[in-house]
C-alpha cells in the first residue's frame, strides 16, 4: 500500500463545508494544527495540498512496475490495484476530495492530468519490460502499450467512482477479475519472438505458459501481428470499455 497521505482530513472537510476560495491558507493551517509558514513548506498551495498524496502513489506505481518486468500486463494490473488501495485506504479523505472535484474546475483539471500521468507511466512500464521492440519501432508492440494503458486507467476509474458512489469492499475484487481479463485479452498483442516466454501470465486466467502465445496462433511465423484499437468516450463504463475491445479483437 501507498504511505499514507499528510493531506489532513480537517482541511479538506474545511474546503467542502466553506468553499475552496473562501477558505484561506491560514484557516487551512489552524485547521491541520499547524502554522502558515509549515502548511506553505509542506503543500505550498490550497491545491497542491488537495493532491499531495501524488508523487508517493507515483513512487508506489513505479516500484511495482520495474519489480513486474517478467510479466509486464500483471504487474500494471498491480500497479493500478495499488492506486486504489491507496485511495481507499482512508475512505473520508477520498470522499471529501472527489467532493471538491466536483465543485471546483481546476482541481478536475488536475485531476486529469494525473490520470494521464498514471497512463504514461504504465505506457513506460510496458515499453521498458518489452524492449527495443516498443521502443524502436514495432507498431504492434507499441500501439498495444498505449491502448492497454488507458484501458487499465478507464476501468480502474470506473470502479473508483463506483466505490466513491457506494463504497463496498466487493468492489476491489470485482476490479481485479476485470483487469486480469483484460491483460488477458491483450496478452497475445504482447507474445511472440520478442515477448517474455516463461513469464507467470495473468493470475487467475488459467493459463499454463505465461504471455507467450501459440506460435500458430496469429498465422504464418514471423508475421507481425495485427493492431487493434478502440476508441470510446472518456465517460464510457467498465462494461462497454470490455465489450469494444473484445468486439475489435474478434472481428480484426
Amino acid at each position: 500500500m501507498t504511505p499514507t497521505s499528510a493531506i489532513p482530513d480537517a482541511a479538506l472537510r474545511l474546503l467542502v463545508e466553506q468553499g475552496f476560495d473562501a477558505t484561506s491558507v491560514d484557516q487551512l493551517a489552524a485547521a491541520a494544527g499547524m502554522s502558515r509558514s509549515t502548511f506553505f513548506r509542506r503543500f505550498g498551495s490550497k491545491e497542491d495540498m488537495v493532491f499531495a498524496d501524488m508523487e508517493a502513489i507515483m513512487d508506489t506505481v513505479r516500484r511495482v512496475l520495474e519489480r513486474g518486468r517478467r510479466d509486464p500486463p500483471g504487474a500494471v494490473v498491480d500497479a493500478a490495484l495499488a492506486v486504489f488501495d491507496h485511495h481507499t485506504a482512508r475512505p473520508d479523505a477520498s470522499l471529501l476530495r472527489h467532493r471538491l472535484l466536483q465543485e471546483v474546475l481546476a482541481l478536475r483539471d488536475r485531476e486529469l492530468v494525473s490520470t494521464h500521468r498514471y497512463e504514461d507511466a504504465f505506457r513506460r512500464g510496458l515499453d521498458a519490460a518489452f524492449g527495443p521492440r516498443a521502443a524502436d519501432g514495432d507498431g504492434g508492440a507499441r500501439i498495444a502499450s498505449v491502448a492497454f494503458a488507458a484501458a487499465v486507467v478507464a476501468v480502474h476509474n470506473a470502479y473508483l467512482r463506483s466505490w466513491l458512489r457506494s463504497p463496498a469492499d466487493s468492489i476491489r475484487a470485482e476490479l481485479a477479475a476485470e483487469l486480469r481479463a483484460l491483460a488477458h485479452l491483450f496478452a497475445p498483442r504482447f507474445g511472440g519472438p520478442a515477448g517474455r516466454p516463461g513469464a507467470r501470465g495473468v493470475e487467475g486466467d488459467g493459463a499454463a505458459d505465461g504471455l507467450a502465445p501459440d506460435p500458430g496462433a496469429d498465422g504464418p511465423r514471423g508475421r507481425r501481428p495485427d493492431v487493434v484499437v478502440a476508441v470510446l468516450d472518456p465517460s464510457a463504463g467498465t462494461e462497454a470499455v470490455l465489450a469494444a475491445v473484445r468486439g475489435a479483437l474478434e472481428h480484426r
